[in-house]
């Protein structure tokens, strides 16, 4: 339609389309085919359903070509009133989900998976998800793993983590199918006594007539002792008697044991807690501090640096923890270093690195991050300290993280800018140097400098960082112009020249790319300057890695 000024409008009708085509909802009006499930008939049109359902359009028009058949017996796992649902689903574009009976709703994301209704599976799943319950977790999983439903199935699994032992001791554990058990109670996150979740695997075998070894495979033998084994597990005739050699001699530790212990995994809690049961078993001087969320650089943990001797800080948890990020504090009273590593253990007879810092410098919050890895302790040894023979810690925090960013090689990959006070960066060397990392580029009375021929602006970040890139602002008010050149360095004796301007007029932004490396120091040295510069290099703002604003910069 065109208006009278010869312009286009848009009409919509779409109120009364919808409404049209749920009219044919089980409607004979039209209806070209006659779907048949569980002896009951149910009136269709193929072009609607088709054009809703691939799983449909395969079935009505294979090959692109329609089906001749007015009858078609449906082979779905499901019944007549789900099925009638979905249906009016496809017709409508909208389902009543009942708020607490959880069957129909079973009947329902099983049926919208076979019909590859992905859009209905995500809102009936995030539907069930709410409903978890002791009750009902373990039919849920089953229908999860039946149609392979993994968000659904994953819900469950998580649900299950908090709630292990509970589960395990419920009936409905018995109703778990085969592929339900071994799916939760083989996860190192399935976290509960291991020989209680023996008896109950047995009390499960036991209902359900089941004596091969796939179900007892996943109870972790060598982690019970070898009383529970003799007196418990060997009665049952569950286990192979050469199985039960085999998580003795594990037991006894003639030979490595073959499965991790069970973990908890708390996502984003400190668990280095007293609430958690965590303490500290090593170190000296307010170590009760050191996780009680302390930020008082007054009352640090410490221990001698020693390199003959293998002194450390060592907390333990009060039982075994999936960890991926440790938050941590140097103490940071003035611009001294430090370097270190980090090892974890379950038993603290084996130890495994999981930072290792010993050839970087290091000051104030530590913000580590590792692949994730079954700990109950974890030992902080200080190998260096620029000031004394001492490694001092303010506090310590251990958390397990649902994301976490790129490390390469122990070290973070940012993606926003480490260069500021809130990540405990600080300048070194320069005159004025707060001034450099406070994120104002406006505030041209108030800039970091050096004479150049005397010095050079260094800015230390907190710990070593991958990076690529970084960013600064030459004072660019005037037609004034500045000549340099960039190092960066880990340790501040060993440096690399990572950008050469000497021989150029360089002004404003400057944006620095090179290939990606661990950077801890970065030197700015400038070599000369027009005469409205005073022969001194002004930086008003410097970052890394460079935010990336769509400028272009020289």
């Amino acid at each position: 339609m065109v208006n009278p000024e010869g312009n286009s409008i848009t009409i919509h009708d779409t109120t009364k389309l919808v409404k049209d085509i749920s009219s044919l909802f089980l409607s004979e009006t039209f209806s070209d085919v006659v779907l048949i499930v569980d002896n009951e008939r149910i009136f269709a049109h193929k072009v609607i359903l088709a054009a809703r359902s691939s799983y449909f359009e395969g079935l009505l028009y294979d090959g692109g070509n329609e089906i001749e058949q007015s009858e078609l017996t449906i082979s779905l796992d499901t019944s007549p009133d789900a099925f009638r649902s979905v249906l009016k689903f496809l017709y409508t574009g909208s389902i009543t989900i009942s708020p607490s009976d959880l069957d129909p709703s079973l009947d329902l994301i099983s049926l919208a998976h076979q019909c590859s209704l992905t859009d209905l599976e995500y809102a009936v799943g995030n539907k069930i998800k709410s409903l978890l319950s002791l009750k009902n977790i373990c039919s849920i999983l089953n229908t999860a793993n039946l149609y392979d439903l993994v968000e659904l199935r994953d819900a469950c699994h998580s649900f299950a983590d908090e709630h292990a032992s509970d589960i395990i001791d419920n009936d409905c554990f018995e109703s778990l199918s085969q592929k339900s058990l071994i799916k939760m109670v083989e996860r190192d996150t399935f976290f509960a006594p291991e020989l209680e979740i023996f008896k109950n695997v047995a009390r499960w075998c036991q209902k359900n007539n089941y004596v091969a070894g796939l179900v007892v495979n996943c109870v972790r033998l060598s982690w019970l002792s070898v009383v529970e084994i003799v007196s418990i597990v060997w009665p049952s005739k569950l286990v192979d008697c050469e199985d039960l050699l085999q998580a003795i001699a594990e037991v006894v530790d003639v030979k490595p044991r073959e499965y991790n212990c069970r973990a908890k995994l708390l996502s984003g809690v400190n668990f280095a807690t007293s609430e958690h049961k965590a303490a500290v078993i090593t170190g000296r001087t307010n170590i009760t501090e050191l996780l009680a969320g302390n930020r008082n650089i007054g009352l640090h943990a410490d221990h001698d640096i020693n390199p003959n001797e293998k002194n450390g800080i060592t907390i333990k948890f009060g039982h075994a923890f999936v960890i991926n990020h440790i938050n941590m504090m140097l103490w940071d009273g003035d611009v001294r270093f430090y370097q270190y590593y980090i090892e974890v253990s379950i038993d603290q007879k084996n130890w495994k690195k999981k930072i290792d810092y010993r050839q970087y410098a290091c000051r104030s919050v530590q913000n580590l991050y590792f692949e994730k890895v079954i700990a109950q302790y974890i030992r902080v040894v200080g190998t260096h300290n620029s000031r004394l023979p001492e490694f001092h810690l303010v506090f310590f925090e251990a958390y397990f993280k649902d994301n976490i960013p790129r490390i390469v090689n122990d070290i973070v990959c940012p993606t926003t800018n480490v260069a500021t006070v809130d990540k405990k960066a600080i300048v070194v060397e320069g005159i004025n140097g707060a001034a450099l990392l406070d994120g104002i580029t406006s505030n041209y009375s108030n800039h970091t400098y050096h004479a150049v021929g005397s010095g050079s602006i260094v800015v230390q970040l907190a710990q070593p960082f991958m990076l690529s890139s970084m960013k600064f602002l030459l004072w660019n008010k005037d037609s004034r112009f500045y000549k340099y050149y960039v190092e960066i360095s880990i340790n501040k004796s060993e440096w690399i020249m990572i950008a050469d301007h000497r021989n150029e007029e360089n002004k404003s932004w400057q944006i620095i790319r090179f290939s990606e490396r661990p950077v801890v120091y970065v030197r700015m040295t400038g070599t000369g300057a027009s005469a409205e510069a005073g022969n001194y290099l002004h930086l008003l703002h410097f970052e890394c890695p460079a935010s990336d604003d769509g400028k272009t910069y020289k």
